[in-house]
């Protein structure tokens, strides 16, 4: 029996409008708790063994399935299942789990159960909304590892569509959301999670509207017979909608699609101000399978190509002549487009076991980007410059250093990739001689020193996620200081200004990478400082040429130094917002 109309306020974490049939999954959670068994002294052994197992298999699982969301999606996406096999490999839990095993004689599967919910119940009760979202994750790879023992699917109801549908549940983890058939679904509605929830990121990657905090009585009263709407944008779920409100709905939802096609139809057009200023719109990549994308959005070339994805899924490091035939290939294809690489960039929140296992108890304060690769691995990163060297002859390469804070490490790649020129020409191999170096601006160190950097390199790439992060001294993460987290913040504004004065006084140019060049408010902002390029995902690039097109450099320039002469985020903000309505409402909702 359907129910009966009515609208429910839960929270938005996903943005779109879907409107269709439910199915609901009812235990979705892949989370069961089995029996409490014990064993004898001798079969402890074997069920050491029995646990060691099913680890590799579930490690063996996650890297395939980090592979298949990189591929579809992003390699930041991705990293969430990083998280997952930092899980697996956890050799506090995993100690816990073999002395449940050899000391209590508890089955594998009762050992596992019971350490992993300590911890997953710690991480539920802490106050930090990001780190109880942990838990999530913690009992995603605890299922995932107890299906591997058993060698039998946890409870719960499997997604067989037969149709479109609205899924609607009591959660869903990172797994469950990672193999959705995008083609089957049209967006869900779960009553646990929120905005910084890994199921979240991953919809917001897979274009599905999303809302959480819906009653928890909602997934067993609804049926295949209930019609509902997802609104995305309000964070409304409206259940067996009357005509006229459908009708609403699906006028919005045309709308939105039809000024997106607009948008998409337009990349053939200069990314040009009104008064004839030219921005360069580049496009990020994070393998060289989506260069297709690049081509189709009409970027003007790659402004970020991350190199991480070489080094993941494997056992063994990259040699040479595997990096170099891929950035050959990609020179290629971009048909003398400006290809700009960024070396390896581990530490922090990427992590890669065959290259830098170290505890560190802030990695994001330790050895990340270049300082790893100059000060641990220096093996790797000439590796990587030999490789980028030779590639360099086929096309228009640029190359970036991640994570500078100093100028000592840039005279010291200058000088690595010196030493690296002599020995390809002693080898009589071709090489790039006159090589285009630039330096991510991700630390205020860096930006203050922008002056002393600027007579190094080429050019400037302002990372724009970790220099939020670093000015404001906040985990990007972390939801309680979430609000401290405001790419507008005069400061910020203030570090980009510093660094375009460096990058005109010494003939250089500048670009952002980071996410606020995809943001539509922010647009107007950074192109009023003087930055001459923004680097995004190929998907925001149409956007991004729309308001630039809809506006003068003169006014943006003017909005700049307002928002400058601020005292908060707020305002700030409040000064681009008012000039994005003016000139482009149309893409304040899309």
């Amino acid at each position: 029996m359907a129910l009966p109309t009515q609208t429910i306020q839960a929270i938005a974490v996903s943005p779109g409008i879907a409107i269709g049939r439910t199915t609901r999954i009812i235990d979705q959670s892949r989370h069961w708790e089995p029996q409490l068994h014990k064993i004898t002294a001798d079969e402890v052994d074997s069920e050491l063994s029995r646990y060691v197992a099913a680890l590799a298999l579930t490690r063996t699982q996650l890297i395939n399935l980090r592979k298949e969301v990189r591929d579809k999606l992003q390699a930041q996406d991705a990293e969430i299942f990083d998280a997952h096999i930092m899980i697996v490999d956890d050799h506090k839990l995993n100690a816990e789990v073999e002395k449940g095993i050899k000391t209590d004689h508890f089955s594998a599967e009762y050992a596992l159960y019971i350490t992993s919910e300590h911890v997953a119940n710690v991480f539920s009760a802490m106050p930090d909304e990001y780190l109880r979202e942990r838990s999530a994750d913690i009992r995603d790879v605890t299922s995932r590892i107890l299906s591997n023992l058993t060698n039998i699917q946890v409870p719960g109801q499997e997604l067989d569509l037969d149709a479109r549908r609205i899924i609607v549940a009591h959660s869903l983890s990172p797994s469950e959301t990672a193999e959705l058939d995008i083609e089957k679904v049209l967006g869900f509605a779960v009553e646990t999670g929120s905005v910084t929830s890994h199921a979240a990121i991953l919809a917001r990657s897979m274009h599905l509207p999303a809302i959480v905090g819906i009653p928890p009585e909602l997934p067993e009263q609804l049926t295949a017979d209930d019609k509902i709407i997802i609104d995305g944008f309000g964070g409304k779920l409206v259940i067996n909608p009357d005509a006229r409100t459908e009708e609403a709905y699906r006028l919005k939802k045309a709308e939105v699609g039809q000024i997106r096609s607009r948008l998409e139809s337009e990349s053939e057009l200069q990314p040009e101000t009104t008064d004839g200023f030219i921005v360069q719109l580049a496009a990020n990549l994070d393998s060289p399978d989506k260069i297709a994308e690049v081509k189709r959005c009409g970027a003007s070339g790659i402004g970020l190509f991350r190199t991480e994805y070489l080094f993941m899924n494997r056992s063994t490091l990259p040699n040479e002549e595997e990096q170099f035939e891929v950035y050959k290939k990609i020179l290629a294809e971009c048909d003398n487009a400006p290809l700009i690489v960024r070396t390896l960039d581990v530490g922090g929140d990427k992590f890669n076991t065959n290259i830098y296992r170290a505890n560190e108890q802030n990695p994001f304060l330790g050895f990340r980007g270049i300082r790893l690769c100059l000060h641990e691995r220096r093996d790797i990163l000439e590796t990587q410059l030999r490789a980028l060297l030779r590639a360099g002859v086929f096309g228009n390469l640029k190359i970036m250093l991640p994570m500078v804070s100093s100028i000592r490490e840039v005279i010291e790649v200058r000088s690595i990739v010196g030493q690296l020129q002599h020995q390809l020409k002693s080898e009589g191999k071709e090489y790039v001689s006159d090589l285009s170096l630039g330096v991510m601006v991700e630390t205020p160190a860096a930006a203050l020193m922008a002056d002393k950097l600027a007579p190094l390199v080429d050019f400037f790439s302002i990372g724009s996620n970790d220099l939020v992060q670093y000015t404001m001294a906040i985990d990007r993460g972390n939801e309680r200081v979430a609000y401290l987290y405001r790419p507008s913040h005069p400061a910020i504004l203030e570090l980009i200004r510093v660094c375009v004065d460096a990058a005109r006084k010494h003939n250089i140019w500048v670009s952002v990478c980071g996410q606020i060049a995809a943001d539509v408010y922010m647009v107007p902002l950074l192109i009023g400082l003087g930055v001459h390029e923004l680097s995004m995902t190929p998907s925001s690039v149409a956007v991004v040429r729309r308001v630039i097109r809809s506006m003068a450099m003169y006014e943006m320039e003017q909005a700049a130094q307002a928002a400058l002469n601020c005292t908060n985020a707020t305002d700030a903000l409040a000064i681009a917002e008012v000039l994005i309505n003016q000139r482009v409402p149309e893409v304040a909702n899309i």
